[in-house]
């Protein structure tokens, strides 16, 4: 969908980009007309026109790599982007390239052990770019990298935590940005920093949830998002010498989930908003055509769900917290079956993609990472939360290693990357490698613990023994995505859902609905199949925000 950007009414959200092709990965130009984004079929580092939706790269991978861009940031006057580059030895690199075109990129910071970083805002100058590097060690900076290419100036070091978002006055004299309220706590606030790093201060005190902070253009407020006793809002605080002048207060008008991309010239500000309310439901495998419910809490904002070994409990991941990027923030909620309990698990993740019991019910593995740069697989322990790394690394994907338990629960097994099946024993953290093969994705463990189900390069689904002896069969399945193994064996590809006969028969589709999202579980007694439907979308929008 198309809309012209700059054609908005006062305090009334204008979509400007709506469809499946939405990414919140990238910021607007200061005029309004452009916005760049990570396209993540591509890889390539875009821009698109808001006036006619039309897209184009400026930035391209080379053929067979598997590079990508990410974050990015326009530069004052809309003639540059600096962005976030995943580069070929598996690290993000910060670049910089003109829009027109007509010049290779330009790699202005590449440091191994930084092996991430956030393009945030430019000086004013167009001289500097105010970046986040997260180092390996688990510390964030707060740095000036100079456009003109040379060493970073580090302005301010934080442990293992890192502001979502920063930005430069229009001064150039000060940055805002949002960290842990406090020790110990996980609510954030809102900071102002100098540019020369000579003073810090705290901005807001009010009680609540408050990050994304960003500057208007006149230099005399930030905006910021905020849950304060209640759904997350706007807000706005009036600054005046890198002091509040007076309390926050609330931007009239509702964005629901929203995310601050970034503020043009004339006070409006670009929005990505999330919508949608995917949920978990529980349907008889011999009539799944009218599944329920499982959550009564939580409804609208759970997925993944998985069964427990005796079948009396499903835990699922329920949305929680404020936008992170398009990532959203998840907890683990475990419901009784019998009772219709629901209990909230605290595991101490930053990302949680997927969870799967232990054979005695106590813990759940949980593929994601944690706050301190690892990810990977972490045991979780049911009754409290405590949580304890597994298989993790620096480095690893935000979403962790798939992983299921062996049966006797004294080892692990997970995919490291997508060539390599290992096991983990629990009790002294050894490895060894199952299989090597390409491009494997989807991991299940049938009830006996003999076999492990992997699927092959999109293409098959290769069964696996674990005693020796016993030769590895492949079943072809074109297109699949996730497996799951109940009683009997089941396969993803996209939406839909096939039981796959092992002694060779033809798959058999499982009538599940067709806004299925990936994510299925059976139950141990080969009764139910529960699983994830609707999905979430986004949408960037401009909003016009008053001025003083």
């Amino acid at each position: 969908m198309a809309a012209a950007a700059w054609c908005t009414e006062t305090g009334v959200p204008r979509v400007c980009w709506s469809g499946a092709d939405v990414t919140l990965l990238g910021s607007p130009s200061r005029d309004g007309k452009w916005l760049s984004f990570a396209d993540p079929v591509t890889g390539a580092l875009a821009v698109r026109n808001l006036a006619d939706g039309t897209s184009h790269p400026i930035a391209t991978r080379p053929a067979g790599s598997h590079e990508f861009a990410y974050f990015s940031v326009f530069s004052r006057d809309g003639r540059n982007v600096a962005y976030a580059w995943f580069n070929q030895q598996g690290f993000y690199d910060l670049r910089v390239t003109s829009v027109a075109g007509g010049s290779a990129p330009r790699v202005l910071y590449r440091n191994e052990d930084a092996g991430f970083v956030q393009p945030c805002s430019w000086t004013p100058d167009g001289k500097q770019i105010l970046t986040l590097l997260f180092r390996r060690d688990n510390i964030s900076q707060i740095a000036l990298v100079p456009a003109a290419g040379g060493p970073p100036r580090v302005l301010r070091s934080l442990d293992w935590v890192y502001p979502k978002k920063m930005d430069i006055s229009p001064d150039g004299r000060w940055i805002v940005y949002d960290n842990f309220a406090a020790d110990g706590k996980t609510d954030r606030t809102i900071f102002l920093l100098a540019t020369d790093g000579s003073e810090e201060r705290r901005l807001v005190d009010m009680p609540g949830n408050y990050l994304f902070p960003l500057w208007m253009p006149d230099g005399r407020s930030i905006v910021f998002a905020g849950d304060h006793n209640g759904p997350e809002e706007l807000w706005m605080l009036p600054v005046e010498d890198g002091h509040a002048k007076g309390p926050p207060h609330r931007v009239p008008g509702s964005l629901g989930r929203f995310l601050p991309l970034g503020m043009t010239n004339s006070s409006e500000l670009f929005c990505g908003v999330r919508t949608g309310t995917p949920d978990v439901f529980i349907a008889s495998i011999t009539d799944p055509r009218n599944p329920v419910r499982a959550s009564v809490r939580f409804v609208g904002r759970n997925r993944s769900p998985a069964w427990s070994a005796d079948g009396s409990k499903l835990a699922y991941l329920s949305r929680r917290g404020t936008e992170n990027f398009g990532q959203d923030t998840y907890t683990i909620v475990v419901l009784d079956l019998a009772s219709k309990e629901e209990r909230e698990v605290p595991a101490q993740l930053a990302d949680i993609d997927h969870v799967t019991w232990s054979p005695d019910g106590s813990t759940l593995l949980a593929s994601g990472s944690d706050g301190k740069g690892r990810g990977g697989v972490f045991a979780v322990r049911v009754l409290d939360g405590k949580t304890t790394p597994v298989a993790t690394e620096h480095g690893a994907p935000f979403r962790g290693f798939e992983a299921v338990w062996a049966r006797d629960g004294k080892s692990v097994y997970y995919l490291h990357g997508e060539t390599e099946l290992r096991q983990h024993r629990i009790v002294d953290g050894t490895e060894n490698v199952v299989l090597h093969a390409e491009g494997m994705r989807g991991l299940a463990i049938n009830p006996a613990g003999d076999t492990l189900a992997v699927g092959i390069a999109g293409r098959a689904i290769r069964l696996t023994p674990l005693t020796a002896g016993v030769k590895a069969r492949l079943i072809p399945f074109p297109g699949l995505t996730e497996l799951a193994w109940g009683k009997d064996l089941y396969a993803g590809a996209g939406v839909g859902l096939w039981a796959m006969p092992l002694d060779g028969g033809k798959p058999l589709p499982v009538p599940v609905p067709s806004g299925r999202q990936p994510g299925v579980s059976v139950s141990p007694d080969g009764n139910s199949i529960a699983y994830g439907v609707g999905y979430d979308q986004s949408q960037v929008v401009s909003l016009e925000l008053p001025r003083r």
